[in-house]
């Protein structure tokens, strides 16, 4: 049977929700947000494929003639993972290929970004006149589907509903603050808060369908030329891991998103202009493409 993804998208009278199988999106009633389906995540899908299999959800209509919106429209927070390739790792350090990478005692890196930031497929990456070194940086996200407080790793990922594809697009130029005080020389917001600076989506895929997050291949192209080529194994800390670190310093609610880090090849001399193309793909979940447009002044 063909793969069934979960989409938010625009609809008539606002944001609507969609089963996406078989290359077209059958739009479902009843005015629900994808945080109202994770309270009862597994039962959803098993009545949105039984919808779509006797037929109760229409033709559908071709993707290419519908707008997609960040899957998840309000997740109550959005953690971001900082350094957790080993590829980008050794990239950052300047280390041959194949240098063990170990991991920081102190676990994964965590920052905020904010849930404003968010875009969905296909929408424009605005490019603000400040910013003159714009990055890409392609990422697998987790969607939290029940609330995870102190869980071990051997269970974290049991609280994962979905996945889905993150860009975390970066302002380079932004990230140091020349002349403050040695604790505030990096500004976290400045660097990843510009508006529209998080692309999502096109879907989620389920957490059922992907036995293992840990063996993804993950890229990135800009124009169609290849900037990042990965693979999920390459992250220091895994997602269970990640959850078990989160979760010990905040209770995880559904619908947070947790986004996995990014590989080699990003933070490159080459940058982002207006008119530019970007696809971020991860295996089994999809491609994320975004072009990117020089914001008004």
């Amino acid at each position: 049977m063909a793969q069934l993804y979960l989409a938010t998208i625009a609809g008539d009278s606002g944001p609507a929700l969609a089963a996406v199988r078989d290359g077209r999106a059958h739009t479902l009633a009843g005015g629900r947000r994808m945080r109202d389906l994770l309270s009862d995540w597994e039962r959803a899908l098993e009545d949105v494929a039984g919808d779509l299999d006797a037929g109760r959800l229409g033709e559908g209509t071709e993707l290419d003639s519908v707008r997609f919106l960040p899957p998840v429209l309000d997740p109550p927070n959005l953690y971001m993972v900082g350094a957790n390739y080993a590829d980008h790792a050794r990239e950052m350090r300047k280390l041959p290929p194949g240098t063990p990478i170990e991991p920081p005692p102190a676990g994964p890196f965590f920052f905020l970004k904010p849930t404003t930031t968010l875009i969905g497929h296909r929408a424009a990456v605005l490019a603000p006149p400040e910013v003159k070194r714009l990055d890409w940086e392609v990422e697998l996200a987790a969607v939290i589907g029940t609330r995870a407080h102190r869980v071990p790793a051997s269970g974290a990922l049991a609280h994962v509903a979905a996945y889905t594809v993150i860009n975390d697009v970066s302002a380079r130029d932004h990230f140091v603050r020349d002349g403050a005080e040695p604790a505030m020389t990096f500004d976290w917001v400045g660097q990843k808060g510009w508006h529209t600076s998080c692309p999502a989506g096109p879907w989620l895929l389920p957490a059922s369908d992907c036995p293992d997050p840990g063996a993804l291949d993950i890229s990135l192209t800009v124009n169609g030329e290849v900037m990042q080529s990965s693979n999920t194994r390459e992250m220091i800390f895994s997602l269970a891991e990640q959850i078990a670190h989160l979760s010990r310093i905040v209770p995880l609610e559904p619908g947070d998103i947790i986004s996995t880090g990014t590989c080699a090849g990003t933070g490159r001399a080459e940058t982002l202009h207006a008119g530019d193309v970007m696809v971020a793909t991860v295996e089994l979940i999809g491609s994320l493409e975004n072009p990117v447009q020089a914001e008004e002044s």
